[in-house]
């Protein structure tokens, strides 16, 4: 039976908001999303073990909620645990609404999605996270080489084209657009190879979250697409990403695009 979790967030419809509760119901909880005015006892008698606020600001609708989740998870009755979301300062106004007793583990924005897995874990061993996404602290980039980040979710092409540029690229890979938001956050890319059509989150989510945030909004994308569908490659340029390929380019094309784009040459956009 999947833990019940209560997202509580102000933007329910924000794409970083989207990709966490993606994340979440794909590590195997069964995620309700909430919006912060909420009325906090309306969960006295639900079956929610787990309650995530995502708090972006601080507004009397956080007080509100804070103040009385501290009497819903003051019944001892149930086993509910309390996770926050926020900057120091947004944590500090929270410490004056909810007993700090009450709640599990505090996470400082921006936060790292395998983090709160890990930690939420503790309570459900159940779950599951891209194991290939752990990076040793001792870790250390090779500047020496770019760096290309490959995201796709079929795992044979994944690999493969994985093959063609590891004899002169730092090379990373994610099977999800999650995946590829957490290992974001550990190294720095100098471009993104993106599959078009993915589960949950496709490639068009994955650039718009991307383009939302300051520190990841310049980097270079190139997406992969399987199709040379009219209508596709219209949709994907209206976004103005730095290219699109086919994946049915030769290895050789496809690397020799990749160098022209390191060289800032034009790209050779499709197969002739």
């Amino acid at each position: 039976m999947k833990t019940k979790l209560a997202f509580i967030c102000d933007e329910m419809n924000h794409f970083l908001v989207r990709s966490m509760v993606t994340e979440l119901r794909v590590a195997g909880y069964g995620v309700d999303v909430y919006p912060m005015s909420i009325n906090a006892y309306s969960f006295i008698n639900s079956e929610h073990g787990i309650f995530i606020v995502y708090m972006d600001g601080f507004s009397s609708d956080s007080e509100k909620l804070l103040g009385s989740l501290g009497v819903v998870l003051g019944d001892k009755k149930k086993d509910r645990r309390l996770y926050l979301i926020g900057t120091d300062e947004n944590l500090r106004q929270a410490g004056g609404c909810i007993e700090q007793t009450l709640v599990t583990h505090a996470f400082r924005r921006p936060v790292n999605m395998e983090s709160v897995l890990k930690e939420l874990s503790i309570i459900n061993p159940s779950y599951t996270y891209d194991g290939s996404l752990k990076i040793s602290d001792g870790f250390v980039q090779d500047r020496s080489r770019k760096t290309i980040l490959i995201v796709d979710d079929d795992d044979i092409y994944l690999r493969t084209i994985e093959s063609w540029f590891t004899d002169e690229y730092n090379v990373y890979t994610a099977a999800s657009v999650t995946s590829a938001i957490s290992l974001l956050k550990k190294v720095s890319t100098d471009l993104i190879l993106l599959d078009y059509e993915m589960p949950l989150l496709s490639g068009l989510d994955f650039l718009r979250i991307l383009r939302s945030e300051p520190a990841t909004e310049k980097i270079p994308i190139i997406f992969l697409t399987a199709k040379d569908d009219k209508e596709i490659i219209l949709e994907i340029l209206r976004e103005e990403p730095t290219g699109y390929l086919l994946k049915t380019t030769a290895p050789i094309l496809l690397k020799h695009n990749i160098k022209n784009f390191f060289d800032g040459k034009e790209l050779w956009w499709k197969d002739e």
